[in-house]
């Protein structure tokens, strides 16, 4: 019975990540490619608002769905996630200072939030054997 839930959630988590990909590239694309006036491009600046929200219900869904101790090791993962990117995003700020790097991507932050989470995940389970 348990497979089934994790399966059906993995399914729906998947789901809702592909879409709200893709309206994500389509704004933009949108933003990019099409000519619109201030305040068309502030609303196509917002399409993406609903598929990210609706990812991070499905992903606290399923955190709220863990035990006790794979909350604790989740957790771990996201602090030091959060604490990580904190001090990159500090350091690539001191990189623009320093005219060594160029305008922060926003979509490299939240590569940087997966990788660290990732790197956190495998810290917090290590230190949990």
């Amino acid at each position: 019975m348990q497979t089934v839930r994790v399966r059906s959630y993995l399914r729906r988590l998947v789901l809702v990540a592909l879409t709200a990909t893709a309206i994500d590239c389509g704004a933009s694309y949108l933003l990019n490619e099409v000519q619109f006036g201030p305040t068309a491009r502030i609303a196509v600046a917002f399409l993406p608002l609903p598929g990210c929200i609706a990812l991070a219900a499905v992903i606290l869904q399923g955190v709220r769905a863990l035990d006790e101790f794979q909350k604790r090791v989740h957790f771990e993962a996201v602090v030091i996630s959060f604490l990580a990117t904190a001090v990159a995003v500090f350091v690539y700020g001191y990189l623009q200072k320093a005219h060594a790097a160029g305008p922060l991507n926003t979509g490299l932050v939240g590569l940087f939030m997966l990788l660290f989470y990732v790197i956190g995940y495998r810290v917090a389970v290590r230190r949990y054997r």
